[in-house]
Order: structure tokens, then sequence, then C-alpha cells
């Protein structure tokens, strides 16, 4: 009997005190058991709730300082929230006993996103023999592209102006023939053309050579089953979805390939010209990183990933040393 009444008190306490929040439960999309984190993290569920703010006089933390990687905000508040609402209002809705690590609450007062970092569930130690509520010690939430789909605008949308993924779009290798050879350059542009470089390709994902350069006139890029036009057949459609536009060495003119996401992992292609042997190399077909056709708007890592291998010298003992030339 005390301890219902004491639960009753605590809750409508901090009704009368607190303020409404949103909590926001964590859905871990591809945990990584090693580092114990996830990068793709999705929140699907909103729930409003009463919480007392316990950091009266302001926000604690760190506060705002200038860093070696720019101005750094450290807010940090401390939340309480009796136990008994957190079980109406959310344990029995996602079925988790007890609010987690990782989750967010959305603070109306600034209009700002909180993680809990640690939940404290005996601040007030066993009074009448029970627990009654939970401290949530909060920081203030770096958003890296997670998704929201709670289905509340105000939640979903508010990183919107700040989205660092975009549709991903076709990648493009501009082509140049130098003493009977094939040159690349990939569409970032750094560095000079690569002779016949060996690429990768993502299945899926849509990738176009500009061959309008003028050297490029009688040496169409084709892709192939083998190096040698003599040996090997072209590619199927059931392969790669290819499309020529225009003729080699004029205005305009294009080689697109698309592989099929449904090719063997590491299937091997060859981009050869087919009136003459021994020019080109192996396009590697991978499969996609993502489910979805997103990357990092922000990464800035084309050109090593698909060079990479020729430009690093690994064939030396100590390709870095001294006297390793």
């Amino acid at each position: 009997m005390e301890q219902s009444l004491i639960d009753d008190l605590v809750v409508e306490s901090i009704r009368i005190y607190g303020i409404d929040v949103w909590y926001i439960p964590r859905t871990l999309v591809a945990k990584d058991d090693l580092l114990n984190e996830d990068d793709l993290s999705t929140f699907n569920d909103a729930y409003m709730v009463e919480m007392y703010i316990k950091s009266v006089d302001g926000f604690e933390g760190e506060g705002d300082f200038l860093s070696k990687f720019g101005l750094q905000i450290r807010d940090s508040v401390t939340m309480t929230m009796a136990q008994r609402v957190y079980d109406l209002e959310i344990g029995l809705n996602t079925g988790i006993n007890r609010p987690r690590e990782g989750d967010l609450i959305y603070l109306p007062l600034n209009g700002k996103f909180f993680e809990l970092q640690h939940v404290e569930h005996e601040s007030i130690f066993y009074q009448m023999g029970s627990l009654q509520t939970y401290d949530l010690r909060t920081e203030l939430f770096e958003y890296s592209g997670e998704r929201f789909v709670t289905g509340i605008p105000l939640l979903d949308d508010h990183f919107e102006p700040l989205d660092t993924w975009q549709t991903s779009t076709a990648t493009t290798f501009t082509a140049q023939v130098r003493n009977g050879v094939y040159y690349l350059l990939d569409s970032d542009e750094r560095g000079d053309l690569l002779s016949q470089p060996a690429i990768e390709l993502y299945a899926g994902q849509t990738y176009v050579f500009d061959v309008s350069h003028v050297s490029n006139a009688g040496y169409p890029i084709e892709f192939y089953t083998t190096n040698s036009h003599l040996t090997g057949v072209p590619i199927t459609s059931s392969e790669a979805l290819v499309v020529e536009s225009g003729t080699a060495g004029t205005e305009d003119a294009t080689v697109t390939i698309t592989p099929s996401l449904t090719i063997a992992a590491d299937s091997l292609f060859y981009y050869i010209c087919a009136s003459n042997v021994g020019m080109g190399s192996t396009a590697t077909v991978l499969t996609s990183k993502l489910s979805v056709e997103t990357y990092d708007a922000l990464a800035d890592n084309t050109t090593i990933e698909t060079f990479g291998d020729n430009i690093l010298d690994f064939s030396q003992s100590n390709p870095f040393g001294d006297d390793q030339f």
C-alpha cells in the first residue's frame, strides 16, 4: 500500500513540476559486435512522457569550446522519469523493460535531441522497499546520418537540412588512348590518367566511360569475359546492362555499364578494345556495400578505392624506407 502511494506521489509530482518530452527508442540495424556500436541505427517510434529536469541551473557538461575539430558543444542534462510511466507508456509497447543507453530524448525547451549515456535506477535508494524513478544522464546528440521514421514530422524532419546522405549517381571514367593503351581518370579528376588500371564495379551501380576524346577513334571500349576478343565473348545482358552512345572519338560518346544485382560476387569482366589485342584490364564486380543505393556525400575516397592498388608498390620489402628504389 505504501509503495503504491509513493508511486502515485512521484508520478503526480513529475507531472506538476516536469515537462513533456519525446522519448525515442533506438533500433539497432547493423551492430558491430567487436566495437559494440551501430552506425546505421534507426529511430522508428516516439512516446510523449513527463520528465523532471534536475539540472535546474542550466546545462551541465563541458559547455561550448573550440577544439582542433572546430566548435564543440558538449551540453548535458539529467532528467528524472517515473518507472511506472516508463512501464506503461513505453515498456508495454516496445517490450523493453528499462530505458537504454543510446535512446534519444527530444527536449522541446531548446528543440534539441539528447542521447542517453547512463541510466541510474537507484537514485532514490529503495524508498519503502522499492524503486520509483530513473535518472537519465544525457548529452547533446551528434547527428551522423541516422534515420528517423517515427511518423512525427517535428522529429523526422529535424535533421533534413543537415542530411549527409544522397542518392547514388553514376561514376564517370574519362578514357584516352596513348601509345596503343587505355588511360583512365575517374570522376574526381585528381592526378594524371592511369595506364589501364584494374577497376572495381559495384553491382547495381552505373558506370559511364567517356570515350569522346579524339584519341579514342578506332578504339571502342567493350566488355568481355576474357582479356581478348579472340578467346572471349561479350558479357550478356543477364550479367550487366551495357549501352553504347555515339562513336568513340566523337563528341558526347559514352559507354555505360550497370552490373546486374544478381551477379555472383567477385565476378571478373574485362574492358578491352575488340579490334586490338592487349588494350584494357580487369573490372571486378563486387556486391553492393549497402542494401539501399546511397552513399556518404562527405566521403572523398573514390580515387583511393578505385586506383589504390596501382599507386602503392608493395613488391619491395620496405617501399617506404631508405635505399629502396
